[in-house]
């Protein structure tokens, strides 16, 4: 049994998906963003590990959906941009987060600072030399980064969203991206989020609460598998 299947078999359940910004792709119109899938947060014993918690899918598990769909855009010449989230280990560039994650002082030895090993790419993902690797260090992959030029530059209209965190990195992408009038589609089956610390049921928590948003406010929210069908992909 997969973390994902109750997303397969509940999305509609849980999340109002009855109007789409995109009910069509047009390939030459989309770029996919491969967000974040860093061992930190997707391999077993990685230091930010991600658990299914309220039916979301696991960090492990999310691998298989965004490989599925990196390569099936890769096919249909759709381009691909990659990003990597991390923090200086003096704070310099982390605003407040140390404050609020209580990690004053302490960003040198936290698993998210650069050279801490936490922005390593899980294995079974690798940029093309052509694919341009974004790092960031906020949750959005538009701010302080050429992602919209690099938007502008391809003709792409359309973001395809793949990859972690849920409650973080993919909410705030979205919401950047749909304020610059992008089409946002974010995969369901490719992302988690971080335990709220609360026994969420089945259909609530960050990860639901996030998509529930996005879909209601800020894109369209997919699985995957929609995804390749709707580009003739299967």
């Amino acid at each position: 049994m997969s973390s994902l299947d109750y997303t397969y078999e509940n999305i509609d359940k849980v999340i109002d998906r009855s109007r789409y910004l995109a009910p069509t792709i047009d390939p030459k119109k989309t770029m996919l963003l491969v967000l974040d899938m860093q061992k930190a947060c997707a391999e077993p014993g990685g230091a930010m590990y991600i658990p299914s918690v309220g039916g979301a899918p696991e960090g492990k598990d999310t691998i298989e959906p965004v490989k599925n769909v990196l390569e099936a855009c890769r096919a249909k010449g759709i381009p691909v941009v990659w990003s990597l989230w991390g923090l200086r280990g003096d704070g310099k560039d982390a605003g407040y987060a140390d404050v609020k994650w209580g990690l004053e002082g302490q960003l040198g030895s936290f698993p998210g600072s650069w050279g801490n090993g936490g922005d390593e790419l899980v294995d079974e993902l690798k940029p093309l030399d052509d694919e341009p690797v974004i790092r960031k260090h906020r949750f959005s992959s538009f701010y302080g980064t050429p992602l919209t030029e690099y938007m502008r530059r391809a003709g792409a209209d359309t973001l395809v969203i793949a990859g972690l965190s849920t409650g973080n990195c993919q909410i705030a992408t979205a919401i950047d991206g749909a304020n610059q009038d992008f089409k946002i589609i974010t995969l369901a089956d490719t992302c988690a989020a971080i335990p709220s610390g609360q026994d969420d049921p089945l259909g609530y928590g960050q990860h639901w609460e996030a998509l529930r948003n996005i879909q209601a406010n800020h894109g369209d929210v997919r699985t995957s598998k929609e995804f390749l069908e709707l580009i003739d992909a299967v």
